[in-house]
């Protein structure tokens, strides 16, 4: 339901707080109608729809007058570079002043910046500490943060933490962050870290996450269900996959889904390379140009192709894609564990790579 900003008196009262350095400054009152209205980021961000010129200047003076959840748009906005200059470096300051005033959210972000090096020199240190005051607030994206931070040091003592902050994360509802966390979970129950192996949750975690729109999951759960041998359902999951994700998670699937002999699936492959190749860039062009070229001469020849990049599932973590074609609790048939950096994601969705979130995929 759009936000519409009604006139209204703010009262003045008097305070024993300090003065407020923007006292003097002639507020907008849509600026006033904000700050008394309580409106969240989400709210602020359906504003910047609505009306985006002018919802941009809003933003911008409250942030200015110091309220956090205008401080965390106007960063992401400067961060992102919406409709305004990029600024990673002005961004970090915004979110370090949201975070200095107890904001989760503004912690989390110093915690990306920190750890993605925006606007900041990397410090995965402080991102560590960062993600931690935010996570012990509760915050979801905060702790699916850590959890693959802590992953990612490679300490095996580290994983049950891990476990713990994306269990917490999985139970605590079905928005983006908690969805990745299902994903998360699932792989530490197929791979028996930190617990013993439990197939059948395994499973129902992935599903849980793939029946609400988690791409990852969603091709985690085709592959578990084309190792069991029932190509049609796995057929429908990879394409809801295919069509529901971002171009980074549809070039890293591409050339698996291509190996493949069944032709069903190798259509999933020629499908996200397609959808890629619409861009425009050209990279992805001829990538596409070649797969179909291939295609047209291998037929439904082709036999798996050869993992070039194997190594045992025990030295991948939650945090990275691991592409495998297994069947839970079933014979081995294949795994290819790659490294996880996000680079393609960031590259072809400038937009979104500066999201509060670390896109993992397990």
């Amino acid at each position: 339901m759009p936000i519409h900003l009604q006139p209204r008196a703010v009262p003045e009262r008097p305070s024993n707080r300090p003065p407020n350095p923007y006292a003097s400054v002639a507020l907008p009152r849509p600026l006033l109608q904000i700050r008394a209205q309580r409106l969240t980021k989400a709210q602020l961000r359906e504003l910047l729809v609505s009306n985006p010129h002018d919802a941009t200047q809003w933003i911008k003076a409250a942030a200015e007058a110091d309220i956090s959840p205008a401080q965390i748009v106007w960063g992401q906005l400067l961060l992102d570079g919406t409709r305004i200059a990029r600024d990673p470096a002005a961004a970090f300051v915004w979110f370090e002043r949201a975070a200095r005033s107890g904001d989760p959210d503004g912690q989390n972000m110093v915690g990306r910046c920190y750890e993605q090096g925006w606007g900041v020199e990397p410090n995965p240190k402080l991102a560590t500490e960062f993600f931690e005051l935010a996570a012990a607030a509760g915050h979801v994206w905060a702790q699916v943060n850590l959890a693959q931070m802590l992953m990612r040091g490679g300490n095996p003592a580290d994983r049950p933490r891990s476990f713990e902050l994306f269990r917490a994360a999985a139970e605590g509802g079905t928005s983006k962050a908690n969805l990745k966390a299902m994903n998360s979970l699932a792989r530490f129950l197929e791979e028996g870290w930190v617990v013993p192996a439990d197939p059948e949750r395994a499973l129902h975690w992935y599903r849980r996450a793939a029946v609400l729109g988690d791409h990852w999951a969603q091709y985690n759960l085709a592959t578990i269900l084309l190792g069991g041998g029932d190509l049609s359902a796995a057929d429908a999951w990879l394409e809801r996959a295919v069509a529901g994700s971002d171009d980074g998670f549809r070039r890293r699937i591409a050339p698996l889904l291509l190996a493949r002999s069944e032709p069903a699936i190798r259509r999933h492959g020629l499908e996200a390379l397609k959808r890629v190749a619409a861009s425009g860039r050209a990279a992805d062009v001829v990538a596409y140009a070649s797969a179909v070229g291939e295609a047209a001469t291998t037929g439904s020849q082709r036999e798996p192709a050869k993992r070039h990049s194997e190594q045992p599932a025990t030295e991948t973590h939650p945090a990275e894609p691991r592409y495998r074609l297994t069947s839970i609790g079933g014979r081995l048939v294949g795994i290819l564990s790659c490294r996880f950096e996000a680079i393609s994601r960031r590259i072809a969705r400038p937009s979104n790579a500066t999201s509060a979130y670390s896109e993992g995929a397990l």
